[in-house]
């Protein structure tokens, strides 16, 4: 692999490092506030973005690329309120979308058919995780200020992390 895509794949392992750590501390955000369909959400999320980071440790292993493992950073502050932490996610999935396609054209301008392949996969599903996170801001929207109603949404939003 050409050094250049290297270390655009790091960056990438780190960015999806980044983001497990911060779905985890949305996680606790939730479950303190006795929200546990969403505490369930994010810590499934969690465990998403490491799967996706170990796609691509996987993918420079397999092609004989030493891994470098560097700092991640972790969430600045704890959320403001249920309404704050979806948004967070939602931004956080928008700019892993940006990278991701980013990503795909280095890839392909490079000629690596590979990661172009392995990318597929994850432009997919950079769809599924955006749209997911926007439905769960457009309903945090509506509930999040009638503490009924948002227990409800609560409750319901569990069986997406099932």
């Amino acid at each position: 692999m050409k050094k250049n895509l290297i270390e655009a794949v790091t960056k990438q392992i780190r960015h999806e490092q980044n983001n497990a750590h911060i779905y985890q501390s949305l996680a606790v955000y939730f479950e303190v506030q006795n929200l546990h369909g969403f505490g369930a959400w994010f810590t499934k999320q969690a465990g998403d973005e490491r799967m996706h980071a170990e796609k691509f440790i996987k993918h420079l292993v397999d092609r004989g690329v030493p891994v470098e493992f560097g700092d991640i950073q972790g969430p600045a502050a704890p959320a403001a309120s249920p309404l704050a932490a979806t948004e967070t996610a939602l931004a956080l999935e928008k700019t892993t979308t940006g990278l991701i396609h980013k990503l795909y054209e280095l890839a392909k301008k490079e000629g690596d058919y590979a990661l172009e392949v392995l990318l597929h996969w994850f432009v997919t599903e950079q769809v599924e995780e955006e749209q997911s996170a926007q439905e769960l801001v457009d309903w945090m929207t509506h509930f999040h200020k009638t503490p009924s109603q948002l227990y409800n949404f609560d409750h319901r939003w569990r069986r997406k992390a099932e």
